[in-house]
Formats: C-alpha cells, sequence, structure tokens
C-alpha cells in the first residue's frame, strides 16, 4: 500500500509540474528546431497539398524576407527541388541548395543531411548518365543489327543468285 501512495504522489508531482511548466511556457522554452521551422509551416501545408510552386516560391520568400533560418529554407528549396512528386523536379537546383547548406552553414543541423542528399542526387545523376550512354549505345547496336541484317539479306540472295547461274551453267 505504502508503494501505492509514493507512485502517486510521484504521478501527482509530474502532473503538477508538467501544467506549471506548460503554463508558462513562453518561445524560449520551445526547442531550436521548433522556432526555426515555424514559418515554414505554411509550406508544409503547400506540399502536403502537391502545391510544389506555392512552396516553394513561399520559402524563396522567407528566405528574401530574412523571417525563417536561412540554413532550413535552403535546405526545403533543395527538398522541393529534389521531391519526387514535384512534376518540376530540378535534381542540379537541388544539389547547389544543398551544397550551399553544407558550404555556408556547415554548423547547422542541416548540414549532415544535406550532405546525404548531395550523396544521393550525386549518385542518382551519375546513374542518369550511365543509362543515358547506354541508351544511346543500344540504338547504335539496334542500328548495327539492322545493317548486319540487311547485309544478310543481299549475301543470302547474292548466294541463291550465283547458285541459280551455277545451274543454268551446269545444264549447257
Amino acid at each position: 500500500m505504502k508503494i501505492y501512495c509514493r507512485f502517486a504522489i510521484l504521478i501527482g508531482f509530474v502532473v503538477v509540474s508538467g501544467c506549471l511548466s506548460m503554463s508558462g511556457t513562453s518561445d524560449t522554452l520551445l526547442p531550436q528546431v521548433e522556432k526555426r521551422s515555424v514559418p515554414f509551416e505554411h509550406v508544409q501545408g503547400l506540399l502536403s497539398q502537391g502545391q510544389y510552386d506555392a512552396a516553394y516560391n513561399e520559402t524563396q520568400r522567407i528566405l528574401l524576407e530574412g523571417r525563417g533560418a536561412p540554413d532550413m529554407a535552403l535546405f526545403n528549396l533543395g527538398m522541393i527541388s529534389a521531391h519526387s512528386g514535384n512534376p518540376k523536379k530540378n535534381y542540379t537546383r537541388a544539389l547547389s541548395y544543398f551544397r550551399t547548406v553544407v558550404k555556408e552553414y556547415p554548423q547547422s543541423q542541416m548540414s549532415e543531411p544535406a550532405k546525404t542528399w548531395i550523396q544521393v542526387l550525386e549518385e542518382h545523376q551519375k546513374m542518369s548518365e550511365e543509362k543515358r550512354l547506354l541508351m544511346r549505345e543500344r540504338e547504335s547496336l539496334v542500328q548495327e543489327k539492322e545493317k548486319l541484317k540487311y547485309a544478310n539479306e543481299k549475301s543470302r540472295q547474292l548466294d541463291v543468285e550465283i547458285e541459280k547461274r551455277r545451274r543454268e551453267t551446269l545444264r549447257k
């Protein structure tokens, strides 16, 4: 019974201290990331609605007006530019934003995720280039195959003609 009383007192203390800290909440008690991301809440809403152009423009506006952390704004611009659902995605532009975050804000908590995105997008570009080269090589091989097919058909026709003339010569 004594343990239950102590437990009840402990829970009561936690509840009371939690309520006290909530009643006196100020912006200084918010974690830095939350405070820094407040200006971008509207942008997140636009993204969730698939409004990539509007989200991009709003993020640029936040950056230019200095309403939000510039490292977060640049990172968000990179994310919007690389978003798989964005019909106007631009991986080169996204890479530029992520590189700017890493270069200009190396101590930012957005720097490590930006580095990861740089690696992913560079690998994607490399694979895209390889795919483009393979497609070009494939097209070249298809053309070569058609030329060989044509040469083979002409050779077969020539063989038939030679055989035909040989038989005519033997008949005479």
